[in-house]
């Protein structure tokens, strides 16, 4: 079995940083920041869920992409 390492990666809309600073002992509450200017990106639960839908994603679509052109074999 082989596996394949999925990356997400962040930029902040406004200076185009691309780390996130928390709090220490954050919580899914805790607002992330950006690290270079400071911008607000909302709680540290939401960004995590939208992380895992684009690894989601992906792996879906590298899924069907595996399997394209195969008969019989339909991936929902």
């Amino acid at each position: 079995m082989t596996t394949e390492n999925v990356s997400v990666n962040f930029k902040c809309p406004k200076c185009g940083c691309t780390s996130i600073n928390l709090p220490d002992h954050h919580t899914d509450e805790s607002h992330a920041t950006c690290k270079d200017c400071g911008a607000d990106f909302g709680p540290y639960g939401d960004i995590k869920k939208r992380a895992v839908e684009l690894v989601r994603d992906k792996a879906q679509e590298k899924l069907r992409n595996a399997f394209k052109g195969v008969k019989g074999f339909k991936i929902t």
